[in-house]
């Protein structure tokens, strides 16, 4: 895992959706080999989780110094990394992401959820008067019929300096008829700037007994997590290393969590790949679940647990 916080914070994250899920009481996780325990007092769960990414000793490294800077005040944090963003590690930019994470720990309800934002500059250049066509490059891309929707004329966007756009659907609608006004200012050859956030998921944790502190989950931003070979290699290496770690536990019930780097939840297809692959590799595991941008999205998971 890319940092040990990281690791812990993201099993209690998967402990909580179970508790939730099944009206049960397991434990905080308790780290066990390469994995962790969490028991009821009855029935006791082996757990391992793990990044669908290589890691990277010098990455990890640069998060573990960051989460140090980020004093929770009590509580546990975690902040989700959209893919191929930067955590900066040197001045001023170290500081202001402190200052802007910190802002958001600190009104942040147990069990809530909110967005960190990071102002950012975009490009809009016109090509041509005739069409109604906008290129995008960048975090808008997905994004490029509805921006096409509100222009006239040819556009390119470059927005490359944003990872993932807020899940605020009203302020998305605001942004496409600011570009839509933006472009009838601008002619043929020229370009204008304008501001959007970079908005990241930072969540908190349900926080009895857990492990206080930010959390940071964060592939290294010069791969692309979400390559569909990088992803089925992989699930193939986690799932059998899920196998010999929790092979090695007694437990009542084994639970993986693999971790993805993805814009939203939504959006993660890790799952589809875990059933893709050879059966035999999780055919011992009673939960399988890819956890995403602030979600757990369970790939296997029973109906009820066994005992019940």
């Amino acid at each position: 895992m890319s940092t040990e916080l990281a690791s812990v914070s993201s099993a209690r994250l998967l402990i909580n959706f179970l508790n939730q899920r099944f009206e049960a009481g397991f434990s905080p996780p308790q780290a066990s080999g390469g994995a962790f325990i969490s028991s009821d007092g009855d029935h006791t769960l082996g757990i391992y989780v793990a990044p669908l990414w290589e890691e990277d000793g010098a990455w990890d490294a640069h998060l573990t110094k960051m989460e140090s800077r980020l004093s929770s005040g009590g509580g546990s944090f975690l902040l989700w990394v959209p893919p191929r963003a930067m955590v900066p590690g040197e001045e001023p930019d170290a500081s202001f992401f402190v200052q802007r994470v910190q802002a958001g720990v600190s009104s942040l309800p147990e069990d809530a959820r909110t967005e960190v934002t990071f102002p950012v500059t975009l490009k809009l250049a016109k090509l041509r008067e005739e069409g109604g066509y906008a290129s995008v490059i960048g975090g808008l891309n997905r994004w490029w019929t509805r921006i096409t929707e509100n222009v006239n004329g040819t556009f390119h966007v470059d927005s490359t300096a944003i990872h993932r756009l807020t899940q605020d659907g009203e302020a998305r609608e605001r942004l496409w008829s600011d570009i839509g006004s933006l472009s009838h200012s601008i002619d043929v050859g020229q370009a204008a700037n304008f501001d959007v956030d970079d908005s990241w998921t930072l969540q908190r944790l349900h926080d009895s007994d857990s492990r206080s502190g930010v959390a940071i989950v964060a592939a290294p931003p010069n791969i692309d997590p979400t390559d569909g070979i990088l992803v089925r290699r992989s699930v193939r290496k986690r799932l059998a290393a899920a196998n010999e770690a929790l092979g090695a536990l007694d437990v009542d019930l084994r639970v993986v969590g693999l971790i993805g780097s993805y814009e939203y939840g939504e959006l993660e297809t890790a799952g589809a790949t875990v059933k893709a692959v050879n059966s035999d590799l999780f055919s011992r595991m009673e939960v399988v679940s890819i956890l995403a941008d602030g979600e757990v999205r369970p790939t296997f998971l029973p109906k009820a647990l066994p005992w019940s």
